[in-house]
């Protein structure tokens, strides 16, 4: 079944606060959201920045109260007991049994209940009255790009005329420790597309998207805030942690996005990459870019959030709608300073005009490669 997808909903909670608009202001100046602190949980965070969230947040497994306060703000009260539930994210309950663990190792037997990664799709499900089928997708920071594709599949196929999708994970002893381990981690804060890139720095959050079938939105009167075209995914298969160098397989899946969208590659406007600020990663990303868009306006956002794993691509997504619904190509964060990659054209200042189809790239552990593109709403 060809449909058209809208989206009608965005939420958000990150570390610059609760809500679409706290994301979007930080966003159209490049505000970073790192900052170091002291917390006997996760000790790296006295001398590595992070985006930490600080608002106060609904009592469950903090991957769980993330999403809830994400999807709520997506949802803005609408009743959809049909809607399908999708859930991408890497630590899923772990911050819970870490905390339990390090109270008391006894007595981690309830802290497990939250363990599952799909313990939080449940979780909305039931909190939000959305009936419809679930799916959680753990493709490391590829996850929430997973997540959206199944969503337009299923929304394609006549499966549910609704999904609410969501990204969310929270920062853990555990991640903290393997990113160290890996020497990937820039204690002055990452810089991503630059020459002096040194690393990546960890967030957590969630960004949630209600993504419909053009006519399911119509009938109950809600407005489209962007659409989403096309979707791509490939796996390299090359290392467990380390990019394919050459890029081929992100280009594969930027190009499955653009087919799957009926569009060219000159189409794009502009690109919210992954871009995490390792040597390889905005490497690898970069030639991919180039070799399909040319010298393409492109951006990342980690700086900004942090880069939050399972919920990146969640909000790149996030970031696209708002590029498209206000005109605007957000600067790549951290980059100002530096000196920028010279294969994309790396934007370093907010620039503001008509923007009518952006993309959304991600790379993740194990080689998964993904790829979205979003158009402007009809």
């Amino acid at each position: 079944m060809s449909a058209e997808l809208w989206i009608t909903g965005l939420g958000s909670v990150c570390a610059h606060g609760v809500g679409v608009d706290a994301l979007h202001a930080a966003l159209r100046t490049g505000r970073s959201g790192l900052t170091t602190f002291a917390d006997p949980r996760l000790p790296l965070a006295e001398r590595l920045p992070l985006g930490r969230v600080t608002a106060r947040l609904p009592h469950y497994a903090r991957t769980s109260a993330l999403a809830l306060c994400a999807a709520r703000e997506a949802l803005a009260g609408a009743h959809l007991p049909d809607a399908a539930v999708l859930v991408g994210t890497t630590t899923g309950g772990m911050c819970a049994s870490e905390v339990a663990y390090l109270r008391d190792p006894t007595c981690i037997d309830r802290a497990y209940a939250a363990q599952p990664a799909h313990a939080t799709a449940e979780l909305l499900a039931h909190r939000l009255g959305l009936g419809g089928p679930q799916a959680t997708h753990a493709e490391a920071c590829a996850a929430a790009a997973c997540a959206l594709a199944e969503a337009a599949e299923w929304l394609r196929q006549g499966v549910c005329g609704a999904a609410l999708v969501v990204g969310s994970d929270a920062l853990t002893r555990l991640t903290m420790a393997g990113f160290n381990s890996l020497h990937v981690m820039d204690p002055a804060g990452c810089r991503p597309f630059t020459a002096e890139r040194a690393g990546m720095s960890l967030g957590e959050g969630a960004a949630a998207l209600l993504i419909e079938r053009a006519d399911h939105a119509q009938a109950r009167g809600a407005r489209p805030l962007a659409r989403l075209l096309g979707w791509g995914v490939a796996a390299d298969a090359h290392h467990q942690t380390a990019p394919e160098p050459d890029g081929i397989f992100l280009e594969q899946a930027l190009r499955a996005a653009l087919a799957d969208a009926r569009l060219p590659a000159s189409a794009l406007d502009w690109v919210h990459a992954h871009g995490t600020g390792t040597r390889d990663n905005d490497r690898t990303e970069s030639l991919a870019l180039a070799r399909v868009c040319g010298a393409l306006p492109v951006s990342s956002s980690k700086r900004v959030t942090g880069h939050t794993l399972g919920a990146a691509a969640a909000f790149g997504a996030v970031a696209a709608c708002l590029a498209l619904h206000h005109g605007e190509r957000f600067p790549s964060a951290g980059a100002a300073a530096g000196n920028p990659l010279t294969e994309v054209d790396v934007v370093r200042s907010l620039r503001t005009a008509p923007l009518s189809t952006v993309g959304v790239t991600c790379l993740a552990f194990g080689g998964v490669d993904a790829a979205l593109v979003f158009g402007g709403a009809p």
